[in-house]
């Protein structure tokens, strides 16, 4: 499946999902380097994440078992399926 078809599923970013959702990362968006620093995190298409909590605008969130903190500016730049 292409990037392309990929998007048009029913994408929603990371900021838009509520606490206990589990999504499927679609793409990455924003500058270069928050691009790379969630890649370097381990947020890569295709993984899964758990939203576990938010709070005070911040997202708690579980990918390939280790757990991160991200602002709701950050999490804006997720684009993700959801999943359940």
């Amino acid at each position: 499946m292409n990037p392309i078809t990929k998007l048009n599923q029913e994408t929603v970013s990371l900021a838009d999902c509520r606490q206990d959702q589990t999504c499927r990362i679609l793409a990455l968006t924003g500058d270069l380097a928050c691009k790379l620093h969630l890649v370097n995190l381990g947020f890569h298409t295709d993984s899964h994440l758990k939203l576990s909590m938010i709070r005070n605008q911040c997202y708690i969130v579980s990918v390939d078992g280790s757990r991160f903190a991200l602002d709701a500016s950050l999490a804006k730049n997720i684009q993700v399926q959801l999943l359940s």
